[in-house]
């Protein structure tokens, strides 16, 4: 398994790490703007989960309950013992949310970004295109073995200019074994989103919310537009899971944009900022 630490070491052994939970298909150098940022100012954990980034695979289903347990283990190996708030994004608010059901004496925040919501359930049983698939891991094939930059990395550099070690990782990552992953992941959604619906709520921990209204899912098909109608709703349900959630619509994003932009990064590290302080720990 794959981790990435950067940021001070805990100011005591109470001291919350924050920990970032990629988003289905996503390694954590896709994260790397959040992490630098966060960083600044508290220890910060990303991992590759199994398959991904520089994680070995994983050769039984995808389980958000063995990947909580994974990813405990990991944390334990690397001698993060004390408090953890959960950042995830996407498939990683689920994620978070069985984790937190598996050790709720570990989590004493969660941040949502613009996270799925288990009534998706349905809209993950499509299956991904076969024909798009075969074309991608044929991409990436070539682009690995000395091929081209495919044109959908130009976006990627452009947004990383001042950051060239992520862009270095994204590219090193961008291999045909991660659409098996991608693919492993997406059929073990529905199984996923039962997990997170059985996890119990959040207590009284702060639970922090940004959601983004721009590109949520592709047309095409009636589950997708009602996922998209009900969006909304499903982050104030997420922030409904804790007595103290708060809800805030970040302005201009959209779903992938909310984790690489700089401006939409900023009001995520200032709901950590607020939420940290609650915790007792303002900066």
């Amino acid at each position: 398994m794959h981790l990435q630490r950067s940021g001070p070491a805990p100011a005591g052994a109470l001291q919350p790490t924050l920990v970032i939970e990629a988003g289905g298909g996503c390694a954590s150098s896709t994260y790397g703007r959040l992490q630098q940022v966060l960083s600044a100012k508290y220890p910060v954990i990303s991992y590759d989960r199994a398959g991904m980034g520089w994680s070995e695979a994983d050769p039984e289903p995808f389980d958000g309950q063995r990947n909580a347990q994974r990813l405990h283990a990991l944390l334990e190996a690397a001698g993060v013992t004390g408090p953890v708030v959960l950042i995830g994004h996407s498939m990683g608010g689920l994620l978070n949310r069985i984790y937190t059901g598996l050790y709720p004496e570990r989590v004493v925040g969660l941040v949502m970004l613009d996270a799925s919501h288990p009534d998706q359930c349905e809209l993950f049983r499509q299956p991904l295109p076969q024909a798009h698939l075969d074309a991608e891991r044929a991409k990436r094939s070539a682009f690995q073995a000395g091929g081209a930059a495919p044109p959908e990395m130009a976006p990627f550099e452009a947004m990383f200019a001042d950051l060239p070690d992520v862009v270095r990782q994204l590219k090193a990552t961008y291999t045909p074994e991660a659409i098996d992953t991608m693919v492993s992941e997406h059929a073990g959604l529905p199984r996923v989103t039962q997990q997170a619906a059985a996890s119990p709520d959040l207590g009284a921990r702060p639970v922090a919310v940004l959601w983004a209204a721009q590109d949520k899912l592709p047309a095409g098909t009636d589950s997708a537009s009602e996922v998209q109608r009900r969006w909304p709703e499903y982050q104030q349900d997420h922030a409904a899971l804790s007595t103290r959630g708060r809800v805030q619509l970040v302005e201009g994003a959209a779903h992938m944009t909310l984790v690489l932009l700089p401006p939409f990064v900023q009001q995520i590290a200032q709901a950590v900022d607020l939420m940290m302080a609650e915790l007792g720990w303002s900066q």
